[in-house]
C-alpha cells in the first residue's frame, strides 16, 4: 500500500466523525425544538434538555475539528502571506501547522487526564447524573484525530517542498 493510500484511509476517520457531529447537530436541533414546545405549549419543560445540549455541543465541536482541517475550512488571514515567496510560505505553513499539531496534542493528553480524574472521583452532571468522564474521553479522540490530519498535512508540505527543490 502506497503512502497517499494509507493516508485516503486514515481521511475517513475524519468522515465519520463528521457525520457524527451532523447527528448530534440534528438531536441538539429535535431536542431544543422539542423543549420549546413542551415548555411553551404544555408548560412542562424537558428535564435535564440544558444538560444533554452542552454534551451535545461538545461532540458537535470535537466531532468537526479534524473533518474541518482536511478541508483547509479553519479561518485564515492570507493578506500578507500570498505575498510571500512560496518558499516562505512553505516554511510559516509547516511552522503553523507544527504549531497547531503540538497544541491540539497537548489537549488531547490533558482530555485524557481529566478523563481519568472524572472517572476516578464519579463525577455525574447534576439533573439527570449522566457520567462526565466519557465526554472528556471523546474530547480527547477529536484531538487526536485533528492532530492526524495536521500530520497529513506536514508530509504533504514536506513533501510539497522536497518537489520544488528537486
Amino acid at each position: 500500500m502506497d503512502f497517499e493510500t494509507s493516508w485516503r484511509k486514515l481521511g475517513v476517520i475524519s468522515r465519520m466523525f463528521a457525520r457524527l457531529g451532523a447527528l448530534a447537530l440534528f438531536a441538539m436541533m429535535m431536542l431544543t425544538t422539542t423543549d420549546v414546545v413542551c415548555r411553551y405549549a404544555l408548560n412542562s419543560p424537558i428535564i435535564g434538555a440544558f444538560e444533554i445540549t452542552e454534551f451535545l455541543v461538545l461532540i458537535l465541536i470535537f466531532s468537526f475539528i479534524g473533518f474541518t482541517q482536511s478541508q483547509n475550512g479553519h479561518i485564515a488571514v492570507d493578506i500578507l502571506f500570498t505575498r510571500f515567496p512560496k518558499r516562505v510560505q512553505l516554511v510559516v505553513g509547516f511552522v503553523n501547522h507544527l504549531v497547531c499539531l503540538l497544541l491540539m496534542g497537548l489537549i488531547a493528553w490533558m482530555g485524557v487526564m481529566t478523563g481519568l480524574e472524572l472517572w476516578e472521583v464519579g463525577e455525574k452532571s447534576s439533573n439527570l447524573h449522566i457520567p462526565k468522564y466519557p465526554f472528556a474521553f471523546f474530547l480527547a479522540l477529536g484531538c487526536v484525530v485533528a492532530c492526524i490530519e495536521y500530520v497529513r498535512d506536514l508530509m504533504e508540505l514536506a513533501m510539497s517542498s522536497k518537489e520544488r527543490e528537486e
